[in-house]
């Protein structure tokens, strides 16, 4: 997988076809428009390329530090590369870069520099100043220059649109297999080990904790997981939150791993949530606490 970032000079290419779009989740829409871009470069004996923005146009434009971000940029990567994608071009997303203006994006950037054949967005596409480049747009450019362009039709489950927007609101809400069924795959979350205080030992019910580098939009609460170490697979419980019960601060990810022993601190896991289980709750007794945990490994050996 080749990675470029300095779109601005000519790229040697060939013969790419592009898709272009912020592709936060890659979802099944997504998907769609990935594989169509994939099947377009065959056909022309080309060059799948994927154009894509850091960091999320919204926290630019917005200036918002609301938890937009599905998965993190090397995890989008690793993902349209196993759809077949062999170049990711990233575009660092700034005001100056927002507010270019959408001929002079097709013209210098798409025909100018990538040397596009072909390009391929979804049903709502919109780009550069103020959003005013468009479906509408590219086709009169594709007419003039040439290359092919498909438009890829919204895709939906239960008369829903799937969007990255309506699975963030899957996620806030806790409702992780809604947001799997829109991802086409398991909502997940990976991180490194960190050494915590030592109270889930204490309390007989070990756990891993991880600090992400993205936000944890997720609603704070405990879930059904499994948990890859090693790639090995692990039934687990996972808390998302603050740990109110010793008046936590700071929101985290604790994974208690079922009919797991050893050391993992350090090690990179990969946390897949399957469904819901309770709130999270604070608790007066500690006793309490150790009571609920065990009725809630029940409830997730049920699920798994």
């Amino acid at each position: 997988m080749k990675i470029i970032r300095d779109f601005y000079k000519t790229c040697e290419i060939k013969n790419p076809v592009i898709a272009l779009g912020n592709f936060d989740g890659i979802h099944i829409g997504h998907q769609a428009l990935v594989k169509k871009t994939v099947d377009m470069a065959k056909a022309i004996n080309g060059t799948p390329v994927l154009f894509t923005f850091y960091p999320h146009p919204l926290k630019v434009i917005k200036q918002t530090s609301q938890p937009f971000i599905i998965q993190r940029f090397k995890e989008k990567v690793q993902i349209v590369e196993r759809l077949g994608i062999d170049i990711v071009v990233c575009a660092r997303f700034t005001k100056q870069f927002a507010n270019m203006n959408p001929k002079a994006f097709i013209l210098d950037v798409l025909i100018g520099n990538l040397k596009a054949k072909g390009i391929c967005v979804g049903h709502d596409y919109t780009f550069g100043e103020g959003g005013k480049g468009g479906i509408k747009t590219l086709r009169e450019y594709a007419n003039i220059y040439g290359f092919e362009l498909v438009v890829i039709p919204p895709v939906k489950i239960d008369g829903v649109i799937v969007s990255s927007t309506k699975i963030r609101e899957f996620l806030k809400a806790g409702n992780v297999k809604k947001a799997s069924e829109f991802l086409g795959r398991a909502y997940s979350i990976s991180g490194v080990v960190k050494k915590g205080d030592g109270r889930g030992t204490n309390l007989g019910f070990p756990t891993a904790n991880i600090y992400p580098t993205n936000e944890i939009m997720l609603r704070e609460g405990v879930y059904a997981a499994y948990v890859y170490v090693d790639e090995k697979k692990f039934k687990a419980g996972v808390n998302v939150g603050y740990n109110p019960t010793f008046k936590g601060s700071k929101k985290h990810i604790e994974a208690f791993l079922i009919d797991f022993e050893g050391d993992i601190y350090g090690k990179k896991i990969k946390i897949e949530f399957v469904d819901f289980i309770r709130d999270e709750k604070k608790f007066r007794r500690v006793s309490d606490l150790i009571e609920q945990i065990t009725k809630d490994i029940a409830s997730i050996k049920s699920i798994l």
